[in-house]
């Protein structure tokens, strides 16, 4: 697991969790100057993540269904929970469950999953749909399962790190996994700043956050 804030000045918004039973991503969207909200973002990626934790037993959907509806209790009564700017998060976690694994993408995280046959890339960009006040967005998080016995190796990456191969293209995903192999997922997130530095005004390669949180969680078998 590796994790670093996109600036020295701000502490991240990404959290990554690691439970019994599921590994699991959140990127909290950064916050607007009005928001409803008294806590900021980086308190609701906390709170989400304890409750999804809280919640493991149940299955991606559900837990994170559970896990947003116990959030919103926590500040429904200081917070405007129906501004349109509310704090939320993108998600990306899987879940072992008896013989398979099952995942969830809510936005755009992406989750890598290797197995004997092909490389599974699941990332949902085309979508602001994440983790808010708003249970009606589960519906439309990416969902599936793949036997357990045919998975290698499994990586969930917020997208200020995916960025090292979605943007960048420093290698591909295989090589990803394969450098994360070697050398651990902070190398990913080392070699993908000294790209951003050389490019420090976005120009070669355009982007809305020079530097964004990264965080990775990888696990093989």
């Amino acid at each position: 697991m590796a994790t670093e804030a996109g600036r020295s000045t701000a502490p991240s918004e990404d959290r990554a969790l690691v439970g019994p039973n599921l590994l699991a991503v959140l990127d909290g969207v950064t916050a607007k100057p009005e928001n409803g909200c008294v806590h900021g973002v980086g308190w609701f990626a906390d709170q989400l993540a304890a409750e999804l934790l809280r919640f493991a037993h149940l299955g991606p959907a559900p837990a994170l269904a559970e896990a947003i509806t116990q959030t919103r209790e926590l500040h429904s009564g200081s917070c405007d929970l129906d501004h349109p700017d509310s704090p939320s998060a993108t998600v990306g976690l899987v879940q072992v469950s008896g013989d398979v694994l099952r995942y969830l993408v809510l936005g755009d995280a992406t989750v890598v999953i290797d197995t004997k046959q092909q490389l599974h890339v699941v990332s949902d960009t085309s979508t602001n749909r994440t983790a808010g006040a708003n249970l009606a967005d589960v519906e439309h998080a990416l969902t599936g399962e793949i036997p357990l016995q045919e998975v290698r190796r499994v990586a969930i990456l917020s997208d200020g790190a995916a960025r090292a191969v979605d943007l960048f293209n420093l290698f591909d995903w295989r090589q990803a996994l394969e450098l994360m192999a070697a050398n651990g997922p902070d190398d990913l997130i080392r070699k993908m700043r000294a790209v951003e530095k050389e490019d420090a005004k976005a120009v070669d390669w355009p982007r809305k956050k020079v530097s964004d949180d990264a965080t990775v969680v990888y696990l093989e078998r």
